[in-house]
C-alpha cells in the first residue's frame, strides 16, 4: 500500500507536509525541499503525492524508489525571453487593448479568429522526468 502525502503551499511562503507524520511539517524552505522532506520520512516507499501550488493541484505517483524528479534545480537550461512580452516596456493603453480582444491563436488556417477559438481546447501537459 502506498502512502499518501500531502504538499502545500503557505500564505507566508514556506511549505508543509502532510501524512509522513501525526502532526504536519511546516516551515519548509521550498517545494524541492518539501519534496526531499517527504521522501526521507517515508523511506523512499510508494507514495501519491497531492501538490497544492497556488491553486493549482497536482497528483504525482512515485514508485519505490521515487524515481521520478517532479522538481529541478534552477541551474538547469535557460530559455531566453522574447523581449515583446516585457510588460513594463508595453504601454498600460496596449496591454488593455489586448485584454479586451482576448486571446489570439495564430495559425495558418482560414476562417474567423473567434471560431478558431472556440475549437481550441484546454489542455495542459506535464511531463516527468
Amino acid at each position: 500500500m502506498s502512502a499518501r502525502i500531502k504538499i502545500c503551499r503557505e500564505f507566508g511562503g514556506t511549505w508543509s507536509v502532510y501524512g509522513t507524520s501525526p502532526a504536519p511539517v511546516s516551515g519548509l524552505p521550498s517545494l524541492s525541499a518539501s519534496i526531499d522532506y517527504a521522501c526521507h520520512a517515508c523511506n523512499a516507499a510508494p507514495a501519491t503525492l497531492e501538490l497544492y501550488i497556488e491553486g493549482m493541484y497536482i497528483v504525482a505517483h512515485q514508485e519505490s524508489g521515487w524515481p521520478k524528479a517532479l522538481v529541478s534545480s534552477g541551474t538547469g537550461e535557460t530559455h531566453p525571453v522574447d523581449k515583446r512580452h516585457d510588460l513594463g516596456e508595453t504601454p498600460p493603453w496596449s496591454r488593455l487593448m489586448t485584454w479586451l480582444r482576448g486571446p489570439r491563436h495564430f495559425t495558418a488556417r482560414p476562417g474567423h479568429p473567434r471560431a478558431r477559438e472556440r475549437e481550441a481546447s484546454k489542455v495542459v501537459s506535464l511531463k516527468l522526468v
